[in-house]
């Protein structure tokens, strides 16, 4: 039965308790059975009018029920009816809010100050909009939208489309690479061509500082596979060879460059030294650490990996880098939001 009918048969309970003989009886027993069955009248009317009332009124729960119990015990039969009504009220005004809609305000998302990166999606979740059974609109759109992630992760992703069955996604994956690269080749041929022309020192190396540079982004960028690959990694250390012969304690970015493309050759011994002499020049901990690090995982050194990443525990780091750190020093305060960098580990 409708809460709403339970209400309405108390009301009528009471009206007929006040009609019976006990009413006008004088004795102690009939006032003790009126006031039992009036309580329980009371009780049944103040249940169903809680039930009946919006979830937002049923906090606290005991005091509300004692509230309507106390409504409707002290004036019978007007307490009942005067519930009845409450309800009705409180139901039609809480159907008329619910037909519009009301804003609510929304905290900000955390953004990592430290490490000034933005969180995006995986490339699973990447690759699952760009699947052959995901709709072709909704491929297109996904597929364009790889222009706003970084190159490092869309490019493998674009490769891999190359050979896709739709000539649409196909043709749009090699023409993004496809710009992408000539991009940073023209750049190349127009510092190659300033190099040639001049003969100032300062010039000449900023020239060839920024050719180290480039070629080494189409490498970081996944943009050169293969025998191409290792040919522009050599290219990248010539030029970085050259700008450090001519001014080698001009800083430290240069040599920290130099050290990352020889990690990328596979000289970790080479790559130890140059990370070494660029801390030696300024570089800051938090960037050569971990790469010290790896070279320590390769040689399978686990107390020195340890050792690194506990000298990283100070340091102002990436939320990537912040769970690898946490993880090898075992500590148990490990975020949820961070325990998704751990599977690329």
């Amino acid at each position: 039965m409708n809460p709403l009918h339970w209400t309405w048969l108390a009301a009528t309970a009471d009206w007929g308790l006040l009609m019976t003989p006990l009413v006008l009886s004088n004795a102690q027993a009939a006032f003790w059975q009126l006031m039992a069955a009036h309580a329980l009248i009371s009780g049944v009317a103040a249940v169903a009018t809680y039930l009946l009332l919006p979830s937002k009124y049923h906090s606290p729960r005991w005091a509300v029920l004692g509230l309507l119990f106390c409504f409707a015990f002290i004036a019978p039969v007007l307490g009942a009816v005067g519930l009845v009504l409450i309800t009705r009220i409180n139901l039609r005004h809480a159907r008329e809010e619910a037909q519009f809609a009301h804003p609510v305000t929304l905290g900000l998302p955390v953004y990592d100050v430290q490490s000034g990166e933005q969180r995006r999606g995986g490339q699973g979740a990447i690759r699952s909009r760009l699947g052959p059974r995901v709709p072709s609109a909704l491929r297109m759109q996904s597929l364009l939208t790889l222009q706003a992630v970084p190159s490092r992760v869309s490019n493998p992703i674009l490769e891999d489309l190359l050979g896709d069955e739709t000539d649409d996604v196909r043709l749009v994956a090699f023409g993004m690479l496809d710009a992408e690269e000539k991009k940073i080749s023209t750049q190349i041929r127009q510092i190659a061509d300033r190099l040639n022309q001049s003969d100032d020192t300062e010039q000449r190396y900023d020239s060839l500082r920024q050719l180290a540079e480039l070629h080494w982004e189409l490498v970081y960028a996944c943009l050169a596979q293969g025998e191409l690959r290792k040919h522009i990694l050599h290219q990248a250390a010539t030029f970085a060879d050259q700008a450090l012969a001519l001014q080698p304690d001009n800083g430290s970015g240069l040599l920290f460059l130099r050290a990352r493309i020889w990690l990328e050759q596979g000289h970790p011994q080479a790559a130890q030294e140059a990370f070494e002499g660029a801390i030696r020049l300024g570089q800051a901990l938090s960037s050569a650490l971990p790469y010290l690090a790896e070279i320590a995982f390769l040689r399978r050194d686990f107390d020195l990996v340890r050792d690194y990443m506990q000298q990283l525990s100070n340091l102002n780091l990436s939320a990537r880098t912040r769970a690898i750190q946490d993880f090898w020093c075992n500590r148990h305060e490990i975020k949820y939001s961070d325990r998704k960098f751990l599977q690329h580990i």
